[in-house]
């Protein structure tokens, strides 16, 4: 087991020290092919299994990874822990195999985030309520985690903040990284018949979350919000996979609706759902991925080409679309549904039998597009002009042919007798805006009235492009609206994330890329709701780009780093001028989907900015210069008092935001602030920005660290504000102060600002380290889930179980109440079982949750032990005395309490990380008159806190020392002879004691 490297480590449990564990060879067969041969540690029914193993490894963060086989829902609770202390604990949910030979029983579970090191023990104990436990293996890996992002925003609109941070959050967390542990549930035995499809893949989720799979519709639509959070490499192995579906035996050119992580055809859905408008919308967004990126792989790759003209191709040929360059007028331009198709729209319950539809129609136009523009790229410009012309006939065939004039809109789609329908129609209705069709005037601006009138009914996911299509319109107003509403339901479902960002970006922000030739094009959508949004790191091509927009009338790039982009700074209207960086320049016009656009190009080289204003310049731009000399005055368990020194700006500062991390703590118009609602003994992270009239935002400066005092009053901390150090969840992800739909918290009615949403079966795992004396919280399901669901709630304490509902609860229950001592429990664990029944409809909230700290209680040091012998100069080191046996007294002042010691001297205490702070004050004893020099230093666990300014004469006047020592295991106080040798220096610690 020994390494040099941090490599998976894998332990055969069969091979671990095993106690009431047998072995057991099981060969795992599917339709009577064997797929797997495992050999199992195979435990007892209702007893008590464990394994364990002393990892000799390189000291570092992994994740533990079980392979397990089981059937019924809690037959076997496993617990994993390291040094006895547990770190995960679980319970075999339900499985539909017929038995423990079915590769479909065989699950795993990821305990992430585990610190090891060469000598720790890891133990499996697996617990048996009638079923016999098997378990094959737990592979020790380094733990990754999610990808992060340096994209960011920044506005005074909180909940566009929010909305777009949780995207970005949830977004990254949806990506197939190695210890996701949203995965290994369900693809392990659909992967083990696939020997060509054993690794994971790139990619992200782009389905229910249940499903560990990714259909191309989505991924499509996200596409763009993944580029802008740097997911290129994810996007463009999902989208070229599905590419290369189009040519395999069977496909006629159609791309599978949905794959595996691993790449295999998805089990659910891979080749029942053939949507007409998938391939070509697969196509249109492969190609946007060009000009995001510049990366000539996207039209050059043999596998992508090859997709792009069968598109244009056979496909086109074999859904009777016929051209005719010469005659237009015989050709037949529109794509119609084959038989065993789907269906040829997005809207998956048409009334009609549609064999056409304007959104396939929408899209093939754009994917006509996009391959004029690819072959115009690969220098075929005649080939690019002709596919240009056939698109624009495309246009001209909708325009003239599928407007009702007896109700005076667009139609939706046709029959097989041409018979078209004029009715709402979900997706087949409102895409058609999206990708351009229309007329770009009264008929375009009706047909969004009808959209807007009908658009309340539609299901989260067709929701998701209801901003985008409105934003492309210039309806900024009905584009916020739909944004804003995505953004505070939070909705679960992947796509949602992802559009989260895309919709702030290439909608509100008006953001157009064109990377292949270093340009890029903006125009705001701001409303009065946000006056102003700055976002920054958006790549375009190998440039790293910052964008402001105040109001629609002001922009500002910042090329922060890359080759000189070309920057066409769009305004809505038509001002006379728009004023680059001072200068007056005549805009040119254009047409933006009907909109008129004045623009100007600058070109914006690296590291450089550019201001462009609309009309009279009029708007401060100018942001104040960051903050400089961030201190804390003061530091409690629950509060930091915080100073700085004021900024700059060329016409005035009028306010500081204080962030506590990446989020806004609040709001100061001096130079101080103060942070409460804090968490006892926790580390923070402080900036400060400037703010003027203009609202310009300074850049933070530079951060200061704090960690809290110990709770020390008996306060309440919530839950949900700590960290935990493993969290599962058998669906979706444990959530913060939501529920797990990423919902408010509610119990029968009533709301909760605080807690944890779960979904059963879970687990929560949080380190207390003995600090805490109760926990409280309510506990029931979710009231939005009314019907089916049934959990029980479980709270174990260092492997303990403390508490347990005493029935399964289901949404009618009434909420019960939590209330138990915590009192030396150092890992606390939070179940939500299923019950026994399935995980279905499984919403469990623990609502309010909260632990309650001890109250002060502070320990004299004298009461302790010191560790070993203390170092002393001369005589001894003495309890409640001086060094000469007499009263501690510093100028005049007696203290009862106290350690008396002499420089040089050194004593050690072991405080095991048990305490927060440690107070004393300090001199030289008054039985000493002259000659005396003392410098006092303390130190905890070799990195010195305190030392005291200068040396102590017997003149001196008393010092105070009072410093964290939260986490602390060894605690040393130093007496020092100041150096000048240690004659007379009579050093007392008056008062000394530790605070928990």
């Amino acid at each position: 087991m020994a390494a040099t490297t941090a490599t998976p480590y894998v332990f055969e449990v069969e091979n671990m020290s095993l106690t009431n564990f047998a072995t057991d060879t099981v060969n795992h067969t599917w339709n009577g092919n064997a797929v797997d041969n495992v050999t199992y540690a195979r435990g007892v029914a209702g007893g008590t299994s464990s394994a364990s193993k002393t990892f000799g490894g390189v000291a570092g963060t992994y994740d533990l990874i079980t392979r397990y086989n089981g059937k019924t829902a809690n037959g076997v609770t496993y617990k994993l822990s390291v040094n006895s202390v547990p770190v995960d604990t679980w319970a075999t949910s339900q499985r539909y195999g017929r038995d423990y030979t079915d590769p479909m029983n065989i699950d795993t579970r990821t305990s992430g985030s585990v610190k090891l090191k060469a000598g720790d023990v890891i133990e499996l104990t697996a617990t048996s309520a009638g079923e016999v436990p098997r378990v094959d293996r737990i592979t020790i890996q380094q733990h990754v985690g999610a990808p992060t992002s340096t994209l960011t925003i920044d506005s005074p609109n909180a909940a566009l903040n929010d909305g777009f941070n949780w995207g970005k959050d949830r977004a990254l967390g949806m990506t197939f990284y190695p210890g996701n542990p949203m995965m290994g549930h369900e693809p392990e035995w659909w992967r083990l018949k696939d020997a060509t499809h054993q690794e994971n893949q790139p990619g992200y989720w782009g389905a229910y979350t249940n499903r560990e799979s990714y259909y191309n519709r989505d991924i499509s639509h996200q596409s763009d919000g993944a580029h802008a959070l740097g997911l290129d490499t994810e996007t463009f192995s999902m989208l070229k996979t599905f590419a290369g579906d189009a040519s395999k035996p069977g496909q006629n050119g159609w791309p599978l609706w949905a794959h595996s992580p691993t790449g295999a055809m998805y089990y659910i859905d891979g080749t029942g759902f053939r949507e007409l408008p998938s391939p070509f919308n697969l196509m249109t967004k492969a190609y946007k991925q060009y000009q995001w990126t510049g990366n000539a792989d996207w039209i050059n790759d043999p596998t992508l080409a090859a997709y792009y003209d069968s598109t244009m191709g056979p496909f086109l040929a074999s859904h009777e679309v016929s051209w005719n360059d010469a005659d237009p007028s015989a050709e037949q331009p529109v794509s119609r549904k084959q038989a065993g198709e789907y269906t040829a729209t997005f809207f998956e319950f048409p009334n009609e039998n549609l064999v056409s539809a304007a959104d396939s129609l929408g899209y093939q136009y754009q994917s006509m597009l996009a391959y004029a523009e690819i072959l115009k790229a690969k220098g075929d410009t005649a080939g690019g002009a002709k596919w240009a012309d056939r698109a624009q006939r495309v246009r001209n065939q909708f325009e003239a042919k599928w407007w009702d004039s007896s109700n005076n809109r667009y139609m939706r789609g046709k029959d097989a007798a041409g018979t078209g329908y004029s009715s709402w129609g979900h997706e087949a209705s409102f895409l058609m805006m999206l990708t351009g069709l229309g007329d770009y005037g009264s008929r375009t601006s009706g047909y969004l009235d009808f959209i807007a009138a009908n658009d309340d009914n539609l299901n989260v996911e067709a929701t998701s492009y209801l901003p985008e299509m409105y934003y492309q319109y210039n309806r900024s107003a009905e584009g916020w609206a739909w944004l804003k509403k995505l953004m505070a339901g939070k909705d679960s479902y992947p796509e949602i994330s992802f559009l989260a960002v895309s919709n702030t970006i290439d909608g509100m922000m008006g953001v157009q890329p064109d990377a292949p030739h270093d340009k890029v094009a903006t125009v705001s959508r701001l409303t009065s709701d946000t006056p102003w949004v700055e976002i920054d790191h958006l790549k375009v091509g190998d440039n790293d780009l910052k964008l402001k927009h105040i109001g629609t009338t002001a922009s500002a790039l910042t090329n922060n780093s890359g080759g000189t982009v070309n920057w066409e700074a769009q305004f809505y209207g038509t001002p006379a001028t728009i004023t680059v960086n001072g200068v007056a320049r005549t805009p040119q016009t254009k047409s933006l989907y009907g909109q008129t656009v004045s623009y100007v190009t600058v070109p914006v080289s690296a590291g450089g900015s550019v201001t462009a204003i609309a009309g009279t310049p009029g708007a401060d731009i100018t942001a104040p210069t960051a903050p400089t000399g961030l201190t804390s005055t003061s530091v409690s368990s629950s509060s930091v008092d915080l100073k700085w020194t004021a900024a700059t700006d060329n016409v005035g500062v009028t306010s500081y935001n204080v962030y506590r991390g990446g989020t806004l703590a609040g709001s100061s118009t001096g130079t101080s602030f103060t942070a409460s609602g804090l968490t006892a003994s926790t580390p923070y992270t402080f900036t400060v920005k400037a703010v003027d009239a203009a609202q310009n935002r300074s850049e933070a400066g530079s951060p200061l660290a704090v960690t809290t005092a110990g709770s020390g009053n008996g306060q309440a901390t919530d839950l949900s504000s700590l960290t935990w150090t493993a969290a599962q969840s058998d669906f979706g992800t444990v959530q913060k102060d939501r529920s797990v739909d990423s919902k408010p918290l509610k119990l029968n009615g009533t709301s909760y600002a605080k807690g944890l949403g779960t979904h059963a079966n879970s687990s929560i795992t949080f380190a207390l380290n003995g600090g805490y004396s109760r926990f409280q919280s309510d506990v029931g399901i979710d009231d939005e889930v009314t019907s089916n669901g049934t959990v029980r709630f479980e709270v174990w304490g260092d492997g303990v179980k403390l508490y347990e509902t005493p029935a399964a609860m289901t949404p009618s229950s009434a909420t019960q109440s939590v209330d138990i001592s915590v009192v030396g429990v150092n890992s606390l664990v939070l179940k939500a079982t299923d019950a026994g029944d399935g995980i279905n409809s499984d919403h469990a909230d623990w609502a309010g949750a909260k632990i309650i700290g001890f109250p002060p209680t502070p320990t004299p040091l004298s009461d302790l032990n010191w560790t070993g012998s203390p170092v002393i100069g001369s005589g001894i080191v003495r309890k409640d005395t001086s060094v000469d046996g007499n009263p501690i007294k510093l100028n005049g002042t007696a203290y009862a309490k106290g350690i008396g010691t002499h420089a040089v001297s050194s004593i050690t205490y072991a405080l095991n990380g048990g305490y927060s702070r440690f107070q004393s004050d300090l001199g030289v004893d008054d039985e000493i008159t002259s000659n005396a020099t003392v410098k006092f230093e303390v130190w905890g666990d070799g990195v010195k806190l305190y030392e005291s300014p200068s040396a102590l004469t017997p003149t001196s006047a008393t010092q105070s020392v009072d410093v964290s020592v939260v986490g602390v295991n060894s605690l040393v106080l130093k007496a020092t002879d100041a150096g000048d040798g240690i004659n007379s220096d009579h050093a007392d610690w008056a008062g000394a004691k530790l605070v928990h």
